[in-house]
């Protein structure tokens, strides 16, 4: 969207430059133009983005279920990562972490605190999306595809370390066009 921006803005300065040859009035008419479709343009991306965006207090993960599809398949890939990564030193079960999301423009949150299940020291937790526009996430090369949920996608992913930043990614169709977007969850267990 700043890229779409920025390129109408230089082709309004352009267009002011090569019509003032052609006077004033019209280089001002021609840049006013240019400025306001690349408003136009700003604006439509800030809502794409936004659009089915809710605030944290409006979705609990509690809310959504995780199926067994993208259970299974966040599970698969906690055995996968097993071989890099050392296992988890809590106790097999089901706990409530809080999670912390940094990374990307802002606008989107997940839901916080969630779930995280270890079995044999490999974890997975459900990740919900405060907008229906997430198609796959990416854990260490790994895409993980969600369920839509009530204007939110889910999705299950493995966590290989607690309490310190993971990179993830989270590809969005919100905008004209889908984009990659890095993020860092830390999960920390509430105590």
């Amino acid at each position: 969207m700043k890229k779409k921006y920025g390129v109408a803005v230089a082709m309004a300065a352009l267009a002011a430059v090569l019509a003032a040859g052609c006077g004033a009035k019209k280089a001002e008419s021609a840049a006013s133009s240019a400025e306001s479709a690349a408003s136009e343009v700003a604006s439509k991306g800030e809502s794409a983005a936004s659009k089915g965006e809710k605030k944290p207090a409006d979705f609990k993960a509690e809310d959504f279920k995780a199926g067994d599809d993208i259970t299974a398949q966040a599970e698969a890939a906690a055995q996968m990562l097993a071989e890099k990564h050392e296992k988890l030193t809590v106790a097999d079960g089901t706990y409530q972490v809080n999670v912390m999301l940094s990374g990307g423009s802002g606008r989107a949150k997940i839901a916080s605190p969630t779930e995280l299940t270890v079995k044999d020291g490999r974890a997975t937790a459900k990740i919900v999306w405060s907008s229906d526009k997430y198609d796959y996430m990416e854990v260490e090369g790994i895409r993980f595809t969600p369920e839509i949920q009530n204007g939110h996608s889910v999705f299950m992913v493995p966590v290989t370390e607690l309490d310190k930043p993971l990179a993830m990614v989270g590809d969005t169709t919100a905008m004209s066009t889908p984009h990659a977007i890095d993020y860092q969850l830390t999960f920390e267990l509430q105590k």
